[in-house]
Order: C-alpha cells, then sequence, then structure tokens
C-alpha cells in the first residue's frame, strides 16, 4: 500500500539512503512499517524527498567550533571503542586456552 502527497519530489530508493545517510535495509522496513512516504512506479519505489540535503545543513555547521569540538570528541571516542575492540577480541583469545590449562 503506498501513501501519495501533493508536496516535494519522488526521487529511488538509493538517492533517498545517499541523501539521508540511511541504509536500504532501514529505509525498506519503514515503508514496511509505512513510516514513511512512497509510491511505486513501474516496479520501483520511490520516496518522498521535502526537506533539504543533510549535505547542505552539514556544511552550515562545518565552521562552528561546537561542531568542531563534537567531531574531535567522535573521533576520539570511535579510537577509543576501536582499542576496546582490539582488547576484547585479545582476551577472547587466551580465556578458552586458560580453561583448558586450569
Amino acid at each position: 500500500m503506498s501513501k501519495c502527497a501533493a508536496a516535494g519530489k519522488w526521487i529511488p530508493l538509493m538517492d533517498y539512503a545517499g541523501k539521508k545517510g540511511i541504509s536500504l535495509s532501514t529505509l525498506r522496513r519503514h515503508i514496511k512499517a509505512n513510516k514513511i512516504l512512497y509510491k511505486v512506479e513501474n516496479g520501483r519505489y520511490l520516496l518522498l524527498d521535502e526537506g533539504p540535503d543533510d549535505s547542505q545543513l552539514n556544511s552550515r555547521a562545518i565552521g562552528d567550533p561546537k561542531f568542531l569540538e563534537l567531531t574531535a570528541k567522535l573521533q576520539r571516542a570511535q579510537k577509543e571503542i576501536a582499542e576496546l575492540k582490539t582488547l576484547i577480541a585479545l582476551y577472547e583469545e587466551t580465556m578458552p586456552s586458560q580453561r583448558l590449562d586450569g
């Protein structure tokens, strides 16, 4: 079942996913749950795009000092998460051998 709206631009799934930074599987779940406006034309799903590009919004925020601070914090957190994942993998490798020895 598709929903229709009068205003906005209808774009393909791939374009919408790239523009909004959402995965295709998430978009398909939203379509199935009727959480997003869509229509089907010639077997292709088209989604209603009413807002500005997220890239336009991001370009305004790039010069903002708060944005730069949050970006730096995010990068530090991502690095820490990667290090923790490495440590977990190392501990998981050594744990089975310790159980067998003990």
